[in-house]
């Protein structure tokens, strides 16, 4: 096994146990020895997107992109980065290039639940317990989250956890209406799926 192949293989080691800080400094050695390792790229990434600090990953993902433009993976992941940094036009364009790259519906199903655990993620931490988002506070982080939870079910319709949560932002954002709307769609749903 290659020197290379065997720190990668440790970064992702450290990653896979939860220390992300140790990954990121192999792959950072990974990477001063091949810049263009496109698989330690998207894994320091990942582990920097594990940290809450989506705006380095999503560098990591862009570099990984120009690197391996064909990978779905890496338009998702650099898509997840700019949902989580609110920008949910930039990671639109990003998504329908990885859905034409990757038209598998379980794949589509699989970006979908990641997306909906984001917005579940921004609407429900707040204060010192924040691990996501770009610190926005009150109906800022509800607005934030809807973005996030509304692509979830553009992509995955059939999502009751999704509508189900969608339904409780609407509620901090006041909207009685969009609420019972999300709460019925998240009964059929269930219904649906029993």
């Amino acid at each position: 096994m290659s020197m290379l192949l065997a720190a990668f293989n440790e970064g992702v080691s450290h990653s896979m146990s939860g220390n992300h800080e140790a990954a990121i400094q192999v792959f950072d050695r990974v990477l001063g020895a091949d810049p263009n390792h496109v698989l330690a790229m998207s894994a320091k990434g990942s582990a920097l997107a594990s940290l809450g600090r989506p705006r380095e990953a999503l560098k990591c993902f862009e570099r990984a992109i120009d690197l391996d433009p064909e990978t779905a993976e890496h338009y998702r992941n650099a898509a997840l980065c700019q949902l989580e940094l609110d920008e949910p036009e930039a990671a639109r364009e990003l998504l329908d290039e990885a859905l034409q790259l990757n038209t598998e519906h379980a794949w589509r199903e699989a970006a979908a639940v990641e997306i909906a655990n984001l917005g579940e993620a921004l609407a429900t931490e707040s204060g010192k317990h924040r691990t996501r988002g770009i610190g926005l506070t009150g109906k800022a982080r509800y607005r934030h989250a809807r973005h996030v939870l509304e692509m979830a079910l553009e992509l995955n319709p059939v999502q009751a956890e999704a509508a189900r949560a969608l339904a409780d932002v609407w509620s901090h954002l006041g909207d009685t209406e969009k609420r019972d709307q999300y709460t019925q769609l998240a009964g059929r749903l269930l219904r649906t799926a029993s």
